[in-house]
């Protein structure tokens, strides 16, 4: 039961993990656009009133000279630490107990505080983010960096009537290491609405 615990706490960190980078990811362009484009003169001709902004500047040619895009974005993971991974608590319940099972009436909660060395997970390479059409359909596609699983990971497992595992000194299951993981995920990740 507890090889069955490790995997759902190890895919739910590398999906949440996965999703803080992608949501940095798409605030990225947002941020990283900002190059002035206009000169303080042109910026002292602009006017504006309530809920209302008229901005109506012609660009010289030298101005829009000045001014880079690129399609893509391509995040580079060469200078990327994650460090150790330390999760306090992550369990699951049963909130009215098992009414036919002898008298175990009440709320159980089974779960684990988890512990990862800091090299447990490494991301590098990089990694990319394009939109594209295909037909009619619009779709975000992240191609995926290198993931390299090499460290280890240790877990206290242990039952409890509580979904924090506290108060309950004869709870503790055991304890499970792991270690030498090896995953390679390829290819890209295709959002798009349905």
């Amino acid at each position: 039961m507890s090889q069955n615990l490790f995997v759902d706490f190890k895919s739910a960190a590398l999906i949440r993990l996965m999703g803080t980078i992608v949501l940095m990811v798409l605030l990225l362009p947002s941020l990283s656009f900002a190059k002035n484009a206009f000169s303080d003169k042109d910026i002292s001709d602009v006017t504006a009133q309530k809920g209302v902004t008229i901005t109506k500047i012609a660009i010289s040619q030298k101005d829009l000279d000045e001014v880079t895009a690129q399609e893509g974005v391509t995040i580079n993971f060469g200078c990327f630490t994650l460090g150790a991974i330390t999760i306090a608590v992550s369990s699951w319940g049963d909130s009215d107990g098992c009414s036919t099972c002898g008298g175990y009436t009440s709320a159980g909660w089974v779960g684990a505080s988890v512990t990862m060395s800091s090299n447990f997970v490494g991301i590098s390479g990089n990694m990319t983010i394009d939109v594209g059409t295909s037909g009619s359909r619009t779709a975000l596609i992240i191609g995926l960096p290198g993931l390299s699983l090499a460290g280890s990971m240790t877990q206290v497992v242990e039952l409890a009537s509580n979904n924090q595992l506290i108060n309950n000194p004869n709870g503790i299951l055991g304890t499970s290491y792991m270690s030498g993981v090896q995953v390679s995920p390829s290819g890209y990740l295709v959002i798009f609405a349905h």
